[in-house]
């Protein structure tokens, strides 16, 4: 009887032996002898001994039939979905879309100049408003608070901030912070008092001094460095969780070790409410690299690089800032019931509902202050507009023609859907992430490492 090829299978020849196979939509992983593997990508399945053919076929590589897949892929997309509208929903308060710096890499520079640039206290009662009466359609309860910017924690901003803390003390509500990390200081006060229900302080530290402080400055010029070391101190000093991002490009990445070596020093590291970890540096409204941004696959080649000679890196970053590695990462690494996302973020399914002070709702964090994107209004009035919110939640993988025939699609979900509606002005556009690309190159970098992982 004809078998079929599962149209979601990966591999990669580690060495003379063996090579490294993946289905992205069985979750399956495994190492197999390239004399058995040969035969099967030449299509020669009558050379394959009936057991390892049957255990391909066992595991999701080979069907039958190929509308077997079709089901499968069907039943594990519908399950997933029922999971993930589940998930409670975020609520975001943009108290202002002004900022204190003047970083390198902003991709909300163009909100300096909004009209509507400080969220009042009235403005913030409807988003209150809102947020109680969108509660409703789900568990009735608002679980998730977050602050976002603009930079939330600016002076001006210390009278709304407050408010919505009161708001979300009532609700016993998780609260993240997102923040620059300048100006701690003048707001400890208020968030020493529930350090217990604050999830995390998201603060950006692009390296040492140095560093930094030619990539996140005052509008002055004047650099940041000293007074965002100087807030997670006071974070850690009063128990509140504090994760570091790094945003690493091609300019920045080679300094990792030395601010390793800075937050070492400082003791940050052993301290239980701290965690550090690297992020990419992205221009969602291009496809195009430049001396700055680089393909994902050689800005891997480079951190791995790096880790070679710093393996404590390694250890405390791993690699999950590349979304390509993610799946494989999990599986590798034995998280159960690992199964595909087949979504790209969380606005495809609209779980962050972000209140700005133009008195509009958006889904997206990148898209905030262009009206245009907007899934709802909350001042004057609330709404809805449903015809915004289906640009993002009916953008899946059904829905991309280009995205059926792609080995990717079930852990990629077409990419990011702002930088679709931004480069190509719909929603029915992929927008690659180098998959193929990023995996060859830590395969290549890392294959035989795991190789020996697995064998041992």
């Amino acid at each position: 009887m004809k078998l079929f090829p599962s149209r979601y299978n990966y591999s990669y020849r580690i060495n003379e032996k063996y090579s490294f196979i993946n289905n992205v939509l069985t979750g399956a992983v495994d190492f197999i002898e390239n004399d058995i593997w040969n035969p099967v990508l030449d299509n020669k399945l009558e050379k394959v001994k009936k057991y390892p053919l049957s255990n391909l076929i066992e595991r999701g590589y080979f069907y039958y039939d190929l509308s077997e897949e079709e089901s499968i892929f069907k039943e594990l997309y519908k399950n997933y979905m029922i999971k993930a509208i589940k998930r409670p929903v975020r609520f975001v308060f943009c108290p202002t879309y002004m900022c204190n710096l003047r970083c390198t890499y902003c991709f909300e520079k163009d909100l300096f100049s909004h009209p509507s640039k400080y969220m009042d206290e009235n403005i913030l009662d409807y988003a209150v408003k809102a947020i109680e009466e969108i509660s409703k359609s789900y568990s009735g309860e608002v679980k998730l608070i977050e602050l976002f910017g603009g930079e939330p924690l600016l002076n001006k901003n210390k009278p709304v901030i407050k408010k919505i803390l009161n708001f979300a003390e009532s609700k016993g509500a998780t609260i993240t912070v997102v923040t620059n990390g300048t100006n701690i200081l003048n707001f400890i006060d208020i968030f020493k008092t529930l350090s217990k229900q604050i999830d995390m302080f998201q603060i950006t530290v692009d390296g040492v001094r140095e560093i930094h402080d030619k990539r996140r400055k005052y509008s002055s010029g004047k650099g940041s460095f000293d007074k965002i070391s100087e807030g997670i101190d006071c974070l850690l000093l009063n128990n509140i969780n504090t994760n570091i991002r790094i945003n690493i490009d091609k300019t920045n990445i080679d300094s990792l070790p030395d601010l390793f070596t800075y937050v070492n020093d400082k003791k940050w590291l052993e301290h239980p409410n701290f965690k550090i970890k690297p992020s990419i540096v992205t221009d969602h409204s291009s496809l195009k690299y430049n001396d700055v941004i680089i393909p994902a696959e050689e800005l891997l080649e480079k951190l791995i690089l790096i880790y070679d000679k710093y393996p404590e890196l390694e250890e405390l970053f791993g690699f999950y800032i590349f979304k390509p590695l993610r799946h494989v990462l999990e599986i590798i690494n034995g998280a159960p019931n690992v199964s595909p996302k087949f979504f790209n973020c969380e606005s495809n399914i609209i779980e962050l509902n972000v209140f700005c002070p133009d008195g509009y709702i958006y889904v997206c964090p990148e898209s905030i202050g262009k009206k245009e994107y907007a899934i709802g209004s909350f001042y004057p009035e609330f709404t809805f507009y449903e015809d915004k919110k289906n640009i993002w939640q009916k953008r899946d993988i059904f829905s991309i023609e280009k995205c059926r025939i792609c080995k990717f699609a079930p852990i990629c979900g077409g990419g990011c859907a702002y930088s679709s509606l931004l480069i190509f002005k719909n929603n029915k556009e992929p927008v690659c992430e180098r998959y193929q690309e990023t995996l060859d190159k830590f395969l290549k970098l890392r294959g035989k490492r795991i190789l020996e992982k697995f064998l041992a």
